[in-house]
């Protein structure tokens, strides 16, 4: 059970990091992304599900990823 819980909040973490990409101030909702891929990432180490593992890993990746294109397509004034 904990590891269709660690999927499925690192696939949530995932929508966040693309709906992140598309929103120029889109930095607070990728921070739940982050959170919500660390516990996916937690599950699934948990359960020894390696696919949780990896989803939870794409998802902090792809978060850290988004927040520094949308610092880049608007810089600090």
């Amino acid at each position: 059970m904990s590891e269709l819980v660690g999927r499925v909040l690192s696939l949530i973490g995932i929508a966040f990091a693309l709906i992140g990409l598309f929103i120029v101030q889109g930095i607070s909702i990728e921070f739940p992304g982050i959170i919500l891929g660390g516990l996916g990432y937690y599950f699934g180490l948990r359960s020894q599900d390696r696919l949780g593992q990896i989803l939870g890993g794409v998802a902090i990746v792809l978060c850290v990823v988004s927040i520094g294109v949308s610092g880049l397509e608007d810089p600090p004034q």
